[in-house]
């Protein structure tokens, strides 16, 4: 009766997952995009399935309801060199408090070189140069409902700033995970970013519209607002084969964006006595590439220390790829 149960689940994961999304896809009508690209190698090596895979601190970039399953204390760091030599990455840090539940501290950075102004009169660069500075500051919490499912919470500041314009607002980032003892098999959600809409501050002279820039002096518009990039996660994840050194999970994450079309992601892994990682991953709907690939490193360091070093290859199509790597460390 379990296990016809259990089918049943997965038919209907199935049915909701191969079912097809809208075919317009609403790009650039968000904010706040940076909250987008997934943090972390491992996440990045399994082709983004990671809703029910990410444990420990990395899940409050994913899932927060993982944020139980990474044990006493852990810390986490990632580090992406993006393209356009943007720098993107993050940090997070677990701490659990016995049956009160796990609490967590996060953040998540993108920054850019400084860039030349460039205006009508002068194409090639006014001589003054800005930058972008966005970045994220989040307290997480988590906790089992049962011994089988957990859920979790984050609450965020999230702020962009370029030149004299920028906005500061809250988000939510909201998860569950359901354990159902079955060959590892894992169900969960997450809903990501939510938040309430936001203007950018100052004004702007509108190129695009002869009463703006025509008149003399010109008439400089206040910018519209727009919706920060909330994201539903839908993902399963099984164990294929689970033997004593042997372990091949297999994940499936469906993500509906509010900017973008559905996407479906499929990542595998394989460990070898937990030590040593190797994954791969593909992102159907992904507009360029698609392909990811990795590995891991998971040692003990002294007696109260265990130390994992991942890696992760993105194929970014005309923008090449990006290697990603991340560190955590549990005490």
């Amino acid at each position: 009766m379990q296990n016809k149960s259990l089918i049943l689940i997965l038919l209907i994961v199935l049915m909701v997952t191969v079912t097809p999304g809208e075919t317009f896809a609403p790009v650039g009508t968000v904010v706040g995009q940076f909250m987008e690209i997934g943090m972390g190698a491992k996440g990045a090596a399994m082709g983004e399935a990671y809703t029910t895979g990410a444990s420990g601190a990395e899940a409050v970039f994913w899932n927060p309801a993982g944020l139980v399953d990474g044990g006493n204390n852990q810390l986490f760091v990632s580090q992406t060199q993006w393209p356009a030599d943007m720098a993107f990455g993050g940090a997070a840090l677990s701490m659990t408090f016995g049956n009160l539940g796990t609490f967590a501290i996060s953040s998540v950075y993108l920054m850019t070189d400084d860039m030349e102004i460039t205006s009508l009169d002068a194409p090639n660069g006014t001589g003054d140069f800005f930058s972008l500075s966005n970045y994220t500051l989040g307290l997480s919490y988590a906790r089992y409902l049962t011994d089988r499912v957990s859920v979790g919470l984050t609450g965020k500041l999230v702020r962009e700033e370029y030149l004299d314009h920028g906005y500061s607002a809250w988000s939510l980032d909201l998860g569950s995970i359901y354990r159902t003892g079955f060959h590892g098999l894992k169900l969960g959600m997450s809903i990501m970013h939510f938040g309430p809409e936001i203007r950018f501050s100052g004004d702007y002279i509108d190129y695009s519209d002869q009463q703006s820039y025509l008149p003399d002096p010109q008439v400089p518009k206040e910018f519209e607002t727009y919706s920060l990039p909330v994201m539903f996660r839908f993902g399963t994840s099984i164990d294929l084969m689970n033997k004593m050194d042997h372990r091949l999970t297999a994940a499936g994450d469906m993500i509906h964006p509010n900017n973008n079309v559905e996407q479906y992601n499929l990542g595998v892994e394989y460990a070898f006595r937990e030590m040593v990682t190797l994954r791969s991953g593909y992102k159907f709907a992904s507009d360029e590439g698609g392909l990811t690939l990795g590995a891991g490193l998971r040692m003990a360091v002294m007696d109260w220390t265990t130390l994992c070093i991942d890696y992760a290859y993105s194929d970014l199509g005309l923008l090449t790829n990006s290697h990603r790597f991340s560190l955590g460390i549990s005490f």
